[in-house]
């Protein structure tokens, strides 16, 4: 992983693009929050809690910013179960997960210092 990362990085220097580099902060989170389920169970799409890493990292690299300490605590599914659930999400629970303040907070300080990480690769030689 690390030397796509690397690649990336060195692209991404050279042509002065930003990246969100959520490969390594998923990986991050499944190391740093074993618990925490990024895909849903019943068919392997990302779930609540990896939509809601991922607009941390993004908060963190378009505002160059911390995201820890935003309020936001809740994200919603826009695919349901099925036809007779439209209530549910794809692994039966509500559309709608509010986080912990815990789970919130380790959410946006795993995003941060997974941007960090990137940050701080040296990129690949061209």
């Amino acid at each position: 992983m690390l030397a796509k990362e690397r690649k990336i990085r060195a692209l991404a220097d050279r042509i002065g693009a930003s990246v969100v580099p959520m490969a390594i902060v998923a990986h991050h989170c499944q190391t740093t929050r074993p618990d925490l389920t990024l895909r849903f169970v019943n068919d392997a799409h990302l779930n609540q809690t990896m939509a809601y890493l991922t607009a941390c990292a993004f908060y963190g690299v378009l505002f160059d910013r911390n995201p820890v300490g935003l309020s936001q605590n809740k994200i919603t599914d826009t695919r349901s179960l099925d036809t007779k659930h439209r209530d549910q999400d794809r692994d039966g629970g509500p559309l709608t997960r509010a986080f912990s303040d815990k789970d919130r907070t380790d959410l946006q300080r795993i995003a941060w210092e997974g941007i960090q990480k990137f940050k701080a690769l040296k990129p690949a030689a061209e």
